[in-house]
């Protein structure tokens, strides 16, 4: 009768953890496409925080100093991430997710891009989406 119960709960045991595997599993879904990307503001010692709209070709405000962070934003998932100012490569020191809506899966990211030694320049931003439909998505910002 003991052996009974035993293998009666240890089979409970493994359907339960069997049923939670398969569960997370069915649940999942594809990353969402990288469908935008932009650069999101700029801040500097001098020029403060500005914020960019995503057509503007460049800063308003001068910036420089001792610092210069630059903020980019995309939607979806991107697998191969570079920014670059003046043409030497820009370190990434942050990135924030995104849930647009609330429901605790991550809509995009915002990205923080240490470009210090710049005073002024061309800011570049590439990502490649993890999957279909494998899109590479380019913006550019000049820098006053």
């Amino acid at each position: 009768m003991l052996k009974k119960v035993a293998l009666g709960i240890s089979s409970l045991t493994m359907a339960a953890v069997v049923g939670l595997g398969m569960a997370s599993e069915a649940s999942a879904g594809p990353a969402p496409a990288l469908t935008s990307l932009h650069v999101l503001k700029v801040e500097s010692e001098l020029g403060g925080v500005e914020y960019v709209s995503t057509n503007n070709l460049s800063t308003i405000k001068d910036h420089g100093g001792s610092y210069l962070y630059i903020y980019t934003r995309e939607m979806g998932y991107g697998h191969l991430p570079f920014a670059k100012m003046n043409g030497e490569k820009a370190k990434e020191v942050s990135s924030t997710m995104i849930d647009v809506n609330g429901d605790r899966i991550i809509d995009g990211w915002e990205r923080k891009w240490d470009v210090s030694g710049n005073q002024s320049g061309r800011f570049e931003y590439e990502n490649t989406s993890t999957n279909y439909p494998w899109n590479k998505m380019y913006t550019a910002l000049n820098i006053k």
